[in-house]
């Protein structure tokens, strides 16, 4: 019987030719590479985001920039339209109290703009970021000293469309007793000649235990126009100002 010799493999060495490899990852990048192709990819979109926010603030500073020029440009004109005096007079236009009075309206004006109201011929405008039930809204105007923005004019139609920028926005129209009586709040008296309701309403449809609508809103249907609805809805809203007032 033959003397066993060693394993036939233990000594056995594989050798591979030249330039061959072994392991061929072909194109596929190593894991180390995919993460930093994502982290750069990540990083130019996060760029590209901050360029595109950056020019929208720029944009805006503009736009608020030429508001308040305007703003300043027909406050400081503004000596008949001043509030009357602690005596309920009216001093001269060039005497020293109305420089000052002028001086101290035009400042609470321009701060009311530098806070986000919007300028537009003889008053602004607070346009709300929140929401809230209308008569909620409309106590937060009344703390400004103003009112939910009533619309007198096609004009200011327009601006309050325009600006609403296709949102919901309460305004200061209310049907106070469900016989198509609406009112403004702030006392402009309502002509259905000069109201802008979308095509079929107010229609004061009925939301239950809610209600019926009863309140008015600049909608995006219509570019702007106004629609009725229930008033215990938060939606977004607008005050007004009035640059004569006090």
């Amino acid at each position: 019987m033959a003397t066993e010799g060693p394993d036939l493999y233990e000594n056995l060495k594989i050798r591979y030719p030249r330039g061959e490899q072994v392991l061929d990852f072909g194109s596929r990048p190593s894991p180390s590479r995919r993460v930093l192709g994502t982290l750069l990819a990540m990083g130019l979109a996060a760029l590209l985001a901050l360029g595109a926010a950056l020019t929208a603030v720029a944009t805006l500073r503009a736009r608020d920039q030429a508001e308040l020029r305007v703003a300043r440009a027909e406050l400081e004109a503004l000596g008949p339209l001043l509030p009357p005096g602690p005596d309920g007079s009216r001093s001269p236009s060039d005497s020293p109290d109305v420089a000052q009075r002028r001086r101290d309206f035009l400042g609470r004006w321009l701060q009311g703009l530098g806070l986000g109201w919007r300028y537009h011929k003889g008053k602004i405008y607070y346009f709300s970021w929140d929401e809230k039930p209308w008569r909620e809204a409309k106590e937060f105007c009344l703390s400004k000293r103003a009112q939910l923005t009533s619309v007198t004019s096609r004009d200011e139609q327009e601006f309050l469309a325009r600006e609403s920028r296709g949102g919901y926005y309460w305004i200061g129209l209310e049907d106070g007793d469900r016989n198509d009586t609406w009112r403004w709040v702030d006392g402009t008296v309502y002509s259905p000649a000069n109201s802008f309701w979308a095509p079929g309403q107010p229609d004061r449809q009925d939301h239950g235990q809610q209600g019926r609508e009863g309140c008015a809103q600049i909608h995006p249907v219509g570019t702007g126009l106004w629609n009725d609805h229930n008033c215990n809805i938060p939606f977004l809203w607008i005050c007004k100002r009035d640059l004569g007032g006090p």
